[in-house]
This record gives C-alpha cells, structure tokens and sequence, in this order.
C-alpha cells in the first residue's frame, strides 16, 4: 500500500475532488496537489444548465472542495494551473505559464471533456457555449426576456438550456441533426415524445438538418441551415457533444483513444499514471466504454484512489445513472436501449408526462427511464440491479 507517495491529480470537477477526499479518507499520508486550470475551486457542474441559469439572481454552484476542507486536509489546490504536458520518464507534469513542471510519484488524470465547437460559427460573436460557471454566467446574461435564442444540439444539455430560457421569457428555437432530440438514447417513441412535450411549451424545433454557414450583422445572427431555410436570433448556445480533454497528452507515450485509455480501476497504460472520469474511456477487451455522467465520474475517482493505494476494488455495479431536468420533468434513468430490447410503458402516460418505462430483452429489464415518477422508478431500478446482478453471477 502506497501511503506516503507524492500524488497530482490534474483535473478540478468532480472527479479530481472525489479522487483527492477519498484518498485521505482511505488514508494516504503523503503530498496530494491537485492542479486546476480554472480560477475558482472544483464545483459541482450538473447545475450549470439548470440552478445556475434559471436562478432571478446568478448563484455559484456548489464547491465540491472549499478551501478549509482542503487545508484540513492537507490538500494542495492550486487554481490557474493548466498541464500542457507530460513527462513521463522524469514523472513531471508542465503546466502552463509556471515555472518549474510539478514532480509526482502517482498521477491522476481527471481533465474531463470539453466542449465541442462547430466551424461554421468559429469566430462569430454572441455564440455560447456551456461547460464552466463562466460560461453559465455569460449565458444567464443574455437570456434576457423576449431575446431570440437558437440552441445547436438537442442533447442533454441543449433541451435543459432551452427549457430555461423559456422560463426567462425568451423565443426558443432548436437545431438538431437528428431527426429527433436524443433519438439514440431514448429511441424513437419517447424521442418523439420528448420533441413534442417540448413543442407544447414553446419550444421550436428544427430536426434533420445542419449549419451550412452563419453570419453575425448588427447583434444578430443567422444561420444557414442545409435544408435552405434560415434562422436568425439574438443568441446561439451550441451543444453538440464534447471532446475528452487529452491533447495535453499528446507526446507522453500514455495510451489515448476516444480519451484517456484505462483498465476498470483506472490504471493506464504507464505504471503509476490513472485516470478518473469523463477523460476516461474504459478498455475491456475489444470494447471501448467512455464514461459519461456525474455518477459514473465520481464512482471512477473512488476506484483510482482505491488502485493508487494497491486495494482491492469495491464490488460494483454500473447503472449508467443519469437525470435531467427540463421542461417541467424530471428525467431519470438507468441502464439502456440496446439493439433488440422492447419498450413498454409500465406506469402511467407519456402525454401527462408522469411514467415509468422498461426496456426488455430476453426476459429481463436492461433499461427503465422515467418521468416525474420517484417511487415507481426505484422499483423499476430495483429490477434492473437484480436482472444485472444474476447476469453477472452466471458470466
């Protein structure tokens, strides 16, 4: 058991900080430093797309690691510092615009994702895009009541953000290339009931096409969509997916894929480098598997910190947990839609937008998402875990 090495976790959401606390809780000893570009200390990001921009008054959101917790602790976090590089032979870290590169003995890589960015709106003013409280702030500054607000994207993320520019009064308009919003995670009846209990409220949709070009004229501007057609509004927030932040990583020799690539417990491809996080993307075999979601994230960076300190893991299981808030809903789910699985409704409507749905296959529950419906969700959750678990046991 390590419990006197040096370790740097490079990261500052909530990866790097569940990584940091679970290490003194599992009770390692020696230097632990996180170095974190941004200027302010880790916080929690879900409420981003949603407290934080349907708040009257802007609010911080929550510190995951306020600055006594980390001196009681004895947790180095120093703001500002962004890696640039990688050395792995000499096991330092460059960070830009510092001095001297930071030594390590064990190192976690917690940089999380990115947000992606479209070259048709490179370089436009009034384009947003939201991945950091700076970037909420910007946002919540511009839904201004009556402003004309086109979201690219109709993720997570976008469908949260349009919700809550309706709530502050704006014209909402959303681009997305599917044919519905989340058509891949929710197939296409509940996509196509999503869509609609959208529309309802306000919301317009424009599916199927894409951003061919965009201008910016006098505080506006207008995007030229693939059908023909046009669009022109005061603001444009883009959400079309991230990239994992790995670029840093370039020239070290670490493994990368669609990220960080790491074993289930986190190790990489070079003794005494880890990963934690959205960065990762999991190798078992020949399957590639990102981790995405703030649970998942945070189940990550207790597995690295346990790895760091050479303990056994911790049974468990995978839900692919996610929740979401829009429109009036309370998303959950757990498990998914896989290839051949059937949808039923099990509780309630669709239309009144209070429901619990399973997917099935073979016999067992591989998936339930559900609606404004907590009780009935859990024993839908409860039949995914047992259906998962008896899988498990037989494999």
């Amino acid at each position: 058991m390590t419990l006197t090495s040096d370790v740097v976790i490079v990261g500052g959401g909530v990866a790097a900080a569940r990584c940091a606390l679970s290490l003194r809780e599992l009770g390692h000893a020696g230097r632990l430093t996180m170095l974190s570009e941004e200027p302010v200390l880790p916080y929690d990001r879900p409420p981003l797309s949603k407290d934080v921009l349907r708040a009257e008054d802007p609010r911080d959101p929550t510190c995951l690691l306020p600055r006594d917790v980390a001196e009681q602790l004895d947790i180095d976090v120093r703001l500002g510092h962004r890696a640039v590089g990688l050395d792995t032979q000499r096991r330092l870290v460059t960070v830009e615009h510092q001095g001297d590169a930071v030594p390590y003995d064990k190192l976690v890589v917690a940089t999380g994702t990115r947000a992606r960015t479209l070259p048709a709106l490179s370089g436009l003013a009034g384009i947003h895009h939201l991945r950091t409280a700076h970037d909420a702030e910007s946002i919540r500054a511009a839904l201004r009541p009556g402003a004309s607000v086109t979201i690219v994207g109709a993720g997570f993320i976008g469908l949260e953000v349009a919700s809550t520019a309706r709530d502050h009064g704006c014209e909402v308009t959303i681009v997305e290339v599917a044919d519905h919003p989340l058509a891949p995670v929710l197939g296409e009846r509940l996509a196509s009931w999503l869509q609609g209990w959208h529309a309802d409220q306000g919301a317009h949709f424009r599916c199927g096409v894409s951003i061919d070009q965009a201008q910016s004229r006098d505080g506006t501007i207008t995007l030229s969509l693939s059908d023909g057609t046009e669009v022109t509004s005061d603001v444009v927030v883009v959400g079309v997916g991230v990239h994992r932040d790995v670029a840093w990583l370039t020239d070290s020799g670490v493994q990368t894929h669609v990220g960080l690539v790491c074993d289930s417990v986190g190790r990489t491809s070079i003794d005494g480098i880890y990963g934690a996080g959205d960065v990762m993307c999991v190798h078992e075999g020949q399957t590639c598997t990102p981790v995405q979601h703030w649970t998942a994230a945070s189940e990550s960076a207790q597995r690295a910190a346990r790895s760091i300190l050479g303990l056994d893991p911790e049974p468990e299981l995978d839900e692919h947990y996610f929740w979401s808030d829009q429109a009036g809903l309370r998303l959950v789910s757990v498990g998914g839609r896989t290839a051949g699985a059937e949808l039923e409704i099990v509780s309630g409507e669709l239309s009144a937008g209070k429901f619990v749905a399973h997917w099935t296959k073979g016999g067992r529950v591989v998936g339930v998402v559900g609606a404004n419906s907590a009780k009935d969700f859990l024993q839908g959750r409860l039949a995914y875990r047992a259906a998962a678990e008896a899988t498990s046991a037989r494999a």
